[in-house]
């Protein structure tokens, strides 16, 4: 009897030992929610479909003639494209935009020897082609008018857009100085040069940085009555120096030929001042009233002067002035005599220099 009490001692010591050394009912509880507590799916990233590059507006500007031919040269404003600045077509007549921010185009064309020309247009992604036609001006000096063959032109100006390219006295219209249609050729804008009580000396040169050599000066002009005096005359300067510059250690401050026009010569002189002012010949003046076509040419060490087409100075400079640029200088002291200039172009010669015919206004329709 005592072993059986014993025995069931011992079991109770051990249920209770059991009992008191494992996890409470909330542990257990807890644990066995754990155990069945579902182990989260990972999130799926969601794949972003990106958008499609917008097609870029490109533009191509073609300019032609009526005709259908490319001009080459003429200029192109376009300030859609960010730079108002003008661009030069190529020998296609083309010039070429891409990446353009807007829809829309104004563009502003002109060309030596036509009319200027506007025009819009709505551009669309991907390439827009637009061409634009000029109109020929029949006082416009084509640069096919102004060299011959074999020459460069470098500079041309025919007044027909009432400018002066280059020239800043005669383009700011100070005193003396005017353009205005001619009372014999409607349609054609001409140059005046008159005395004026605020200038009895009017001087203009290039000083757009232009400097000339080997190349010939084409103009033409008209005096409109004969001068009253020896004391008014006006004079075509060529190879005008651009700067003072250093002759055998002294200081020339005036470099060029002149050709002086008055009231009974036509001259050439060479002038180096202070070093020289030299007279190279002198022809009788031509006729008062009537247009001239007056052609001065310089290449390597011979300058010549034509007038109409035929040579009347001829001079081999031992030692050929120094390149330079073109300018008009009138004397002049009364203002029954006016001056007229039309049809300016230097042209860059490779070969000795050859005439060529007065430009002919083209036909009107």
């Amino acid at each position: 009897m005592k072993t059986k009490t014993l025995s069931l001692s011992i079991l109770l010591v051990a249920v209770i030992l059991l009992t008191a050394c494992g996890p409470s009912a909330e542990q257990i509880a807890t644990m066995t929610a754990s155990a069945w507590t579902p182990t989260p799916r990972p999130t799926a990233t969601p794949t972003i479909t990106p958008s499609p590059t917008p097609v870029p507006i490109d533009l191509t500007v073609t300019v032609t003639d009526e005709a259908g031919a490319p001009i080459a040269g003429a200029s192109i404003v376009f300030p859609e494209s960010g730079n108002g600045e003008p661009v030069p077509s190529d020998d296609k007549g083309q010039f070429s935009w891409s990446n353009l921010a807007g829809e829309s185009a104004t563009l502003q064309v002109s060309a030596q020897g036509y009319f200027a020309a506007e025009q819009t247009a709505a551009l669309q992604r991907g390439a827009n082609e637009v061409g634009i036609s000029l109109k020929r001006d029949p006082f416009g000096l084509l640069p096919s008018e102004a060299c011959t063959a074999g020459e460069e032109l470098l500079y041309a100006e025919d007044f027909q857009d009432e400018r002066a390219q280059g020239w800043n006295e005669i383009d700011l219209k100070t005193p003396g100085w005017s353009m205005a249609p001619s009372a014999e050729e409607a349609g054609n804008i001409i140059l005046s040069a008159q005395y004026t009580e605020m200038a009895d000396v009017l001087s203009s040169s290039i000083t757009n940085g232009l400097s000339f050599e080997n190349a010939v000066w084409r103009i033409r002009f008209l005096v409109s009555k004969p001068f009253a005096t020896d004391d008014n005359w006006f004079s075509f300067n060529w190879m005008v120096a651009l700067e003072p510059f250093n002759l055998n250690g002294q200081e020339v401050f005036d470099s060029r030929y002149q050709l002086p026009l008055g009231r009974n010569q036509f001259a050439l002189r060479r002038v180096q001042q202070p070093v020289s002012n030299i007279g190279i010949g002198q022809v009788k003046a031509p006729k008062i009233g009537e247009w001239h076509w007056v052609e001065i040419s310089t290449f390597q060490n011979i300058t010549e002067v034509w007038l109409d087409g035929t040579r009347l100075l001829f001079y081999e400079d031992p030692q050929p002035l120094p390149p330079g640029t073109i300018g008009l200088e009138l004397w002049l002291k009364d203002s029954d005599t006016i001056v007229y200039f039309d049809a300016i172009s230097v042209c860059g010669l490779s070969a000795p220099f050859a005439s060529m015919p007065a430009p002919v206004p083209a036909a009107t329709p």
